[in-house]
């Protein structure tokens, strides 16, 4: 076994090892409730991501290790189709080299250990890359099939994959030996497929005044105008570390080619991986510079890099600076992954936990069973129905579900902060506020001000001040949060 596949195994050992460990992030925790309310799809998000946490906790139980699951699951598949893609339009050490970057890289490494869309998204992103290239390369009709279910399911897991559709109308444009498929009907079969495997989504939508389509369309449109190019940039450099961005700009420089040749072959998969990378970026250039972005938003469009990143490092001496570089990058990058779960999982010594558990994934299950305590003892006090709230946007009604004694019932009990009016996504499709009349509220909240007297006062009874509580783990304290019993809650 040489080095490099003994430390890919190792990194894929290191996630497998960590999976059930650390607590649920936020994110991973609500999209466990999606898995609790089964459906053909959700306001910001289609349902595999529900489907696969389903089939993981039917497997594991409602654990972390059982919703995290898939999430290495997916990690692999994309791993398998790159390691493909590479081995057709280059070579299989080129494919072998692939596969550690993907192992390396933080975007992948991070979307193979949370379970979220991106999981999914990433392992249907390779896979219809990979089909694309059997076509484009390798003349295949049949590839077309494959692309068209890769398409689909991808629909079935995160919209951003439907950008692949306008690179490759752009790729078929300038491509003049692929403008062939214009004429023919297997592209077009693979759309009708494409769309049939997302008919699911579209027949939830038609049902809910299409509400999905709405919330990642014109709602992000709509939404508070900012400046946010640099937070674009400065996730890019977070992903894909400084030296894959230095490569990644090396790669995409017109005139440059990643293997040194001039052929016409050599041309079309510079083409490929131009177009693939540069309009889907585009389109997140575009919105960056009015509105906000997300650190996740661009992983799936750096895929089409690989192969070429793996020829480029296959390529540099040994005693280049980049070369240098990269295997620091690589050493760095292993013991912060371990060093990172380790902390999430236990703790390190000497190193206080961070306050901002909304993004570290540390102290929700304590949270968790405070909580299921206190809405225990406030049941037996009032003898009447007591609920859960989550003041936040969803992040403390997630974790408060995931991590009481009684999961099932849990997800009845716990109710957001669309009871006050805010925005808390799907809680208020779960828990409808007209459901909540008469019950006794348990509201919780990471920062005191979303307590405010007179936001509460329109809807319930205070029947005790404002608690501040402290978050410990292992006799550190972590963070405050507050709490709040209201009674009489009725709605608007």
């Amino acid at each position: 076994m040489s080095k490099k596949t003994a430390f890919v195994l190792g990194l894929i050992l290191i996630r497998l090892v960590y999976l059930g460990f650390p607590n649920l992030f936020p994110e991973e925790a609500y999209y466990w409730n999606y898995a609790m309310h089964p459906a053909l799809g959700y306001l910001d998000h289609p349902p595999m991501v529900a489907w696969l946490i389903r089939l993981g906790t039917i497997l594991f139980g409602n654990t972390e290790f059982g919703v995290r699951f898939f999430a290495l699951g997916c990690s692999l598949v994309s791993a398998f189709f790159m390691f493909r893609l590479t081995c057709l339009l280059y070579d299989r050490e080129a494919a072998r080299t692939s596969f550690l970057v993907l192992q390396v890289l933080p975007v992948f490494f991070l979307t193979g250990f949370m379970m979220t869309p991106d999981a999914p998204l990433l392992a249907c992103w390779s896979a219809a890359l990979y089909f694309l290239g059997c076509v484009l390369f390798a003349g295949s009709s049949r590839a077309w099939i494959g692309f068209g279910i890769s398409l689909g399911i991808g629909l079935l897991s995160k919209y951003t994959i439907a950008l692949l559709v306008p690179s490759l109308f752009v790729f078929m444009v300038l491509d003049s030996s692929s403008r062939v498929w214009f004429r023919r009907f297997m592209p077009w079969l693979s759309g009708l497929l494409a769309a049939a495997l997302f008919s699911p989504v579209l027949f939830w939508n038609s049902r809910h005044a299409w509400v999905s389509f709405a919330f990642q369309t014109t709602d992000r449109i709509s939404a508070h105008r900012q400046f946010a190019l640099h937070q674009l940039l400065l996730s890019i450099l977070v992903l894909l570390t400084p030296v894959g961005v230095i490569l990644a700009i090396r790669l995409l420089a017109v005139g440059r080619s990643p293997a040194g040749e001039t052929s016409l072959v050599e041309w079309r998969r510079a083409l490929f991986m131009r177009v693939f990378t540069l309009v889907p970026l585009s389109v997140f250039v575009i919105f960056s510079l009015t509105h906000k972005v997300k650190l996740n938003w661009t992983a799936p469009l750096w895929l089409a890099l690989i192969p070429a990143l793996a020829v480029c490092l296959n390529r540099l001496q040994d005693s280049s600076g980049l070369k240098r570089a990269w295997s620091v990058t690589v050493g760095v990058v292993a013991v912060f992954y371990i060093g990172f779960l380790q902390y999430l999982s236990t703790g390190l010594p000497g190193v206080n936990y961070l306050r901002k558990i909304e993004l570290i994934p540390v102290g929700w299950s304590e949270l968790g069973r405070e909580l299921d305590l206190r809405k225990e003892a406030l049941k037996k006090a009032t003898g009447g129905k007591v609920t859960v709230v989550g003041m936040d946007k969803n992040f403390i009604a997630s974790e408060a579900a995931f991590y009481r004694k009684d999961q099932a019932a849990g997800t009845a009990e716990i109710s957001g902060v669309h009871l006050f009016g805010g925005e808390s996504l799907m809680f208020r499709f779960w828990s409808p506020s007209a459901g909540q009349n008469g019950a006794t509220l348990l509201l919780v909240a990471l920062n005191k001000p979303d307590l405010g007297a007179s936001r509460i006062s329109r809807h319930a009874t205070a029947v005790a001040p404002v608690e501040e509580l402290w978050l410990e783990r292992g006799g550190k304290k972590i963070c405050p949060y507050y709490v709040q019993v209201v009674s009489d809650f009725h709605a608007e």
